[in-house]
């Protein structure tokens, strides 16, 4: 056997176990871009969860300015009161009301008469609130059209027919006691609305 060939063969057979084929070139930033990929992503996430963060604080800061009273308002559970520093007969306690998008106010329970007992006592004066007497039912009657509670009636007012003319007696509030009145007479008015969750903040009314 020729050596040359044998050699040659040996040479043969060895070359693709030492040589491998050329790895083409990538460019210097994709391994930039794989080294960075895992951070990029930290990064994100943790933006994505301070945006978040960020809006719920938002949210609950508007909330809270939302629900603030306007001036001259004073906050009561959902209710915003207002005491009157003008007077005069209950219908125009009722326009005096309505102009500040308002009610007169509904007493509903005896812990907001409470409230009102002591809220309207700081000014010592009585204040008409949304009660009237309504001679073809003869019953009191809120101005929502509900009918005071007989039990709540007994317990808590001291309410009588002033008269016979139609819408004649009207229930007014001091410090102490709700009782009822002429609804011609001369006294101030207590308004009620709701929080108003559509403005921000609400305007001065």
């Amino acid at each position: 056997m020729d050596p040359s060939r044998v050699c040659g063969d040996a040479k043969t057979l060895r070359t693709p176990r030492h040589k491998c084929a050329p790895t083409p070139s990538l460019p210097p930033d994709t391994y930039q871009c794989q080294h960075w990929h895992p951070l990029a992503l930290k990064l994100g996430c943790a933006g994505l969860i301070l945006l978040f963060l960020s809006l719920i604080g938002l949210s609950v800061l508007g909330r809270s300015v939302i629900l603030m009273c306007s001036r001259d308002w004073h906050p009561y559970h959902d209710k915003c009161l207002h005491l009157s520093q003008t007077s005069g007969p209950w219908s125009e306690g009722l326009t005096y009301c309505s102009v500040k998008e308002a009610t007169l106010l509904l007493i509903e329970n005896e812990e907001e008469l409470r409230f009102i007992h002591d809220f309207s006592g700081r000014k010592r004066q009585q204040f008409f609130i949304g009660l009237n007497y309504v001679p073809l039912e003869k019953t009191w009657k809120w101005i929502n059209g509900s009918i005071l509670n007989p039990d709540f009636y007994s317990l808590l007012f001291r309410l009588r027919i002033m008269g016979t003319e139609e819408e004649n007696s009207c229930a007014v509030i001091s410090q102490k006691e709700v009782f009822s009145d002429f609804c011609s007479s001369d006294n101030r008015w207590i308004c009620q609305k709701k929080l108003n969750h559509d403005c921000n903040p609400c305007p001065d009314s």
